[in-house]
């Protein structure tokens, strides 16, 4: 005799959010890049009071700027248990838009972030959704 089993779907708790990710080279700290883009980009980045913590586990650090059009967050790629984005391992940071911008405001931010003298690289990263 076979027992039953029962199937259960998942469902999402939240709605799904679209955003835009670039990823940064930098060979500095955190908390140096944040300063440093505060100084450059007239923002103002603060550490989270809480990490970014993937679902296994790992945390990463990450500062918050909020302004009335987007929420800013700059997360770190690395940490001592290896990089968040294994495909992205070479990249350093992850600055988070939140909404999406539109392709215009992403070429504006890719400009302004090039200036920035504590950056080496920076690019759009493909269709990162957040839920």
């Amino acid at each position: 005799m076979t027992a039953k089993r029962s199937i259960v779907k998942w469902q999402p708790t939240g709605t799904t959010e679209a955003v835009t990710t670039f990823g940064i080279s930098s060979h500095e700290n955190d908390y140096r890049l944040s300063w440093c883009l505060n100084k450059e980009l007239r923002l103002a980045f603060t550490q989270s009071d809480e990490n970014f913590m993937t679902t296994d586990g790992k945390e990463f650090t990450c500062f918050v700027h909020t302004d009335e059009e987007n929420t800013l967050t700059l997360i770190s790629n690395q940490s001592e248990n290896g990089a968040m984005l294994k495909k992205y391992k070479n990249l350093d940071f992850l600055l988070k838009f939140a909404p999406e911008l539109t392709e215009d405001k992403k070429t504006e931010w890719l400009k302004e972030l090039r200036s920035v003298s504590l950056i080496s690289a920076v690019f759009v990263m493909p269709n990162i959704v957040e839920n």
